[in-house]
């Protein structure tokens, strides 16, 4: 294999795996901001119901409520801190110059001439796209290779824990479920 067809490869591969880690982060910032409206709205809303009805989740009902709502302020917190939506913004930068950088190796490798000087230019500019950004996940580049049981290991985790936000979500369902029952017993607000 050639310098220009392995540096060809290494970019395409890259890329390809800064796409895929893109999109985890992009998935996993729209699930726990789902699950953080999800969580606000229904216990300001059982807060709400419990300044007419304060014995509607039980004795220690308020008590419950406030610590799922520190729960829910510190999973924000946390979800802040790790910027999900900055840090895919930025893999989605590098990506977007991996791409730029594997398609002018293939046309180089395509017309079968390059230079010392432009080949070292090339490999310093792929150098650089890798210092620019965070490193892709094992999953996520298993997730565009294939691979082996170690990678599909790696892949299932990364996948619950992109989908355990959304698990959560029976949370603010069993908040919601006694001022549902309230209101359509009561029928009143």
């Amino acid at each position: 294999m050639s310098e220009i067809e392995r540096l060809e490869s290494r970019a395409y591969k890259t890329y390809k795996a800064r796409l895929a880690a893109t999109e985890r982060l992009q998935a996993r910032q729209r699930a726990w901001n789902t699950i953080l409206l999800a969580l606000s709205l229904a216990t300001t809303a059982a807060s709400i119901a419990l300044l007419t009805e304060p014995q509607m989740y039980g004795a220690a009902g308020p008590t419950v409520l406030v610590c799922i709502s520190v729960l829910a302020l510190v999973a924000s917190l946390a979800v802040a801190g790790l910027d999900y939506g900055v840090r895919s913004r930025n893999m989605f930068m590098n990506y977007r110059g991996l791409q730029q950088l594997s398609m002018e190796a293939e046309n180089f490798n395509l017309q079968g001439n390059i230079d010392e000087q432009t080949l070292q230019k090339l490999w310093s500019r792929y150098n650089s796209l890798l210092d620019d950004s965070e490193n892709h996940t094992t999953a996520d580049y298993a997730s565009i290779n294939g691979g082996s049981e170690v990678g599909n290991w790696h892949r299932r985790a990364s996948l619950l824990v992109t989908l355990s936000p959304y698990i959560a979500l029976v949370v603010p369902v069993l908040v919601l479920l006694p001022l549902v029952q309230w209101v359509l017993r009561d029928g009143k607000l």
